[in-house]
């Protein structure tokens, strides 16, 4: 427990000093909300207008992937507001950055990937929030007590999912330095979660719902709280993620130690 209030000062002091940082760049906080904010309605016009020329897609209707989008938006939110510094990761490890690390308090993965904490994300996170509430009041059952429950369950399995997919690839840049592979990763992780895994066929939807687990992202919360799959599944696949999370972790960690810099 006093490990866990004292990561939570920390992000509380993270989240101060992004308020003071981005408090003195108001142009490039307006530019932010407005690109991502065109990001979300991309997202929504292309389904808007598939859902003009068909009733389903891979099983999944208008309200269900309303849902689906509310689920997307959230997840990307989260990582911009908390994640964004995974980004820097190649950058860094070059350049030697990560020396610090060993002398900061706290876990070395939280205290570098949450460091960067994001106001105007927060902005895209209230609207992310609001689409998600707005798609799920057509949905029946979902404010009562068991569909609020999977709510909560469902975010949890998206942002947790989102924190190990950041470790995960950045993994591969202490192997290959100054590849960018953690944000080429980023960008096919991406592509493939903003729409629902279904659509690939069944070997490749085994693969981002298990090793790399993009699905956990936005499609298994979805169908969660849709009860597109039962809870006994939400179990498993949730069990088997965090277990990859704990391993992912342990990784990263070895590799750190193992880390020698440019100026070592």
């Amino acid at each position: 427990m006093g490990a866990l209030l004292h990561h939570l000062r920390l992000a509380r002091e993270f989240a101060r000093v992004g308020v003071i940082r981005k408090s003195q760049f108001r142009v490039e906080f307006l530019t932010q909300v407005v690109m991502d904010t065109a990001w979300y309605l991309v997202h929504i016009v292309t389904f808007e207008i598939l859902y003009g020329h068909t009733d389903s897609i891979a099983g999944w209707d208008r309200p269900q992937v309303r849902v689906f989008l509310g689920f997307l938006f959230l997840s990307d939110a989260f990582w911009m507001i908390w994640l964004g510094q995974s980004w820097h990761f190649g950058r860094e490890l070059k350049d030697g950055v990560l020396d610090s690390l060993r002398l900061r308090p706290g876990s070395p993965i939280f205290v570098y990937f949450f460091q960067r904490f994001s106001l105007e994300a927060c902005i895209n996170g209230l609207m992310a929030a609001g689409w998600l509430g707005w798609a799920l009041s057509g949905i029946e059952g979902s404010f009562s007590v068991g569909g609020l429950v999977l709510l909560l369950w469902a975010l949890a399995l998206s942002f947790w999912t989102r924190t190990v997919l950041s470790v995960l690839f950045t993994i591969a840049e202490f192997r290959a330095i100054n590849s960018d592979l953690s944000n080429v990763a980023w960008e096919v992780s991406m592509t493939l979660s903003d729409r629902p895994v279904d659509v690939f066929p069944l070997r490749f939807r085994q693969l981002l719902t298990s090793f790399i687990p993009v699905a956990a992202l936005s499609t298994l919360p979805a169908a969660l709280v849709l009860g597109r799959i039962t809870p006994l599944e939400g179990v498993l696949h949730s069990a088997w993620i965090f277990v990859l999370g704990l391993g992912v972790f342990a990784w990263w960690k070895r590799s750190f130690r193992g880390y020698t810099s440019a100026l070592g």
